[in-house]
């Protein structure tokens, strides 16, 4: 479906380097907890840029199995935080629950890839509502790979709030801009 050479260029680099921060924080990672979150936003980035190379007709269902395994992982996490402050859980929270958008976003982006294999015009979701909100997911993707970049590199030094650290950073950028740039081809 993305066949602007521009789109996949875009598609593979952005996630491309996003995996390989995802699979190099795995080597980072100081807990069990830490290693699981970095292997499936790796996994999440490869098969996104599997989906970026054209792979998605062939494999829709290894992709999607990756995929909703990464859903999963994030929903797992919602309902479940473990023994932490209350602080803590709060945003351990609300990371899940990013991290759970961001998996369906990429199981809607490799959905509509696979199903688009044909003509642009025989696509199913080519329909005005479903246009307008691949360009608002877009949209809100730009928004969050700006704060993931503003909350790793420009947080104040007097601010009360934590830096992101700064692989996590980039690489949740990079996902978030190559989800921008998937969408807005979709759409």
């Amino acid at each position: 479906m993305f066949r602007g050479s521009f789109v996949v260029g875009a598609l593979v680099l952005l996630f491309g380097a996003a995996a390989v921060l995802g699979f190099g924080a795995i080597f980072r990672a100081k807990s069990v907890a830490a290693r699981i979150d970095a292997a499936a936003a790796g996994i999440l980035a490869a098969a996104m840029a599997a989906v970026g190379l054209g792979w998605a007709p062939l494999g829709v269902i290894p992709l999607g199995a990756a995929t909703g395994v990464v859903f999963l992982l994030s929903v797992v996490r919602i309902v479940y935080q473990g023994p932490r402050a209350a602080g803590a859980a709060g945003a351990g929270r609300w990371s899940a629950i990013y991290g759970a958008a961001v998996a369906a976003l990429s199981g809607w982006v490799l959905l509509s890839a696979s199903s688009g294999a044909g003509s642009v015009s025989d696509h199913p979701g080519h329909q005005l509502g479903i246009i307008l909100a691949d360009i608002m997911g877009a949209i809100l993707m730009l928004f969050a790979a700006t704060g993931w970049l503003l909350g790793t590199f420009a947080m104040p030094a007097e601010s009360k709030s934590h830096a992101v650290p700064r692989l996590k950073g980039v690489r949740e950028a990079l996902v978030a801009a190559g989800l921008a740039v998937a969408l807005y081809a979709i759409s």
